[in-house]
């Protein structure tokens, strides 16, 4: 009973760091450095849709297969995890105070709504100035991006088709960016959308797949890279369609 306490309490952090954006290789790493503290040979296997792990101990092999429905990135829930990792290894804590903590480290330290909007609008003022945008068109990005941020509240709970968030996203920057340089004269409306999209480019996606890579993950970094590429794929579209909907009213 407790080699298999063991298997699932190193399959559960494996999975919290898949769900919060972890590479490849570190959640492998993180459940053979788990299993083998508590004298369990380890085969890790990860990829970014679900862990395959089988252990051997004195009860013979066990294996477990649990698969992760959805993803997102919290790279603080990544840091305690790894921390709570190294601690595992150096002093081998009792199986239940671990898993106390990981499911601490799980619900933990969610974002309130007004935090994340703040974020959006911040995010796409700076960003609207770095590509050389005016004050005015900083702040219509920053105008944007609480918009964006609203919109990321209301899709945030669909786990079924995420990808339904960055169209609707992009739509968004797409028509409202346009608006806003119709309303406010010598604005920049591209400005204005790189700005407020640039909180939606999949960047640790990105990041992630070329470390697999490089790692020699190849399935992972390759998984990565497509869906990274996917999601500015539908960003684009959403974007598009947004723009060329404002263009053709305007011709009516």
């Amino acid at each position: 009973m407790e080699q298999e306490k063991i298997l699932d309490m190193a399959v559960c952090a494996g999975a919290i760091l898949l769900r919060f954006g972890a590479e490849t290789y570190r959640v492998e790493e993180t459940i053979s450095r788990i299993c083998k503290s508590y004298g369990l040979n380890c085969e890790a296997f990860a990829l970014p849709t679900g862990v395959f792990v089988s252990v051997e101990g004195a009860q013979g092999i066990s294996t477990i297969c649990r698969r992760i429905p959805s993803r997102t990135v919290d790279l603080t829930k990544i840091a305690r995890l790894n921390d709570l990792s190294r601690r595992i290894e150096k002093d081998t804590p009792e199986c239940d105070d671990v898993m106390a903590e990981l499911d601490h480290i799980s619900s933990c330290g969610k974002y309130s709504g007004l935090t994340i909007i703040l974020c959006y609008a911040f995010t796409a003022f700076v960003y609207s100035l770095l590509f050389g945008g005016s004050g005015n068109e900083a702040l219509s990005s920053m105008a944007v991006g609480v918009i964006l941020g609203l919109v990321h509240l209301v899709f945030s709970k669909r786990t079924d088709f995420p990808f339904i968030e960055y169209f609707a996203g992009g739509f968004a920057a797409g028509l409202l960016s346009s608006f806003i340089a119709k309303l406010i004269p010598h604005t920049n409306a591209y400005v204005v959308i790189i700005g407020a999209v640039t909180n939606m480019v999949p960047g640790v996606a990105l990041t992630n797949g070329i470390r697999d890579l490089l790692h020699g993950d190849s399935v992972s970094g390759l998984t990565r890279l497509g869906e990274a590429l996917m999601v500015v794929a539908v960003i684009a579209a959403g974007t598009g369609i947004g723009i060329a909907l404002w263009l053709l009213g305007g011709q009516l």
